[in-house]
């Protein structure tokens, strides 16, 4: 298990920090994943870099992903994306 500071929330800045195939964390939809046990078994194989450490909800919710992979999210889920207001 990799370094998580309290469970969340979590800022954009410290979910960028864990961006490499050993340590990756995503953001869907204002939501917290460390996607990093997934990496290898990930069917589109690299993609799931493209977005490391960033906002991956764009390209996550298409016709790519069966719904299996919605099953899963909870598995992966380490907590909210803090938000800021003007």
């Amino acid at each position: 298990m990799h370094y998580r500071p309290e469970e969340g929330p979590y800022s954009r800045a410290e979910v960028a920090k864990h961006n490499t195939s050993t340590d990756l964390w995503i953001i869907l939809k204002d939501k917290v994943y460390d996607v990093t046990s997934f990496v290898e078994e990930h069917p589109g194989g690299d993609a799931i870099l493209n977005n490391a450490g960033a906002d991956s909800t764009e390209g996550f919710f298409g016709p790519q992903h069966g719904t299996k992979v919605f099953e899963m999210l909870d598995d992966f889920y380490i907590g909210e994306l803090i938000q800021y207001s003007p």
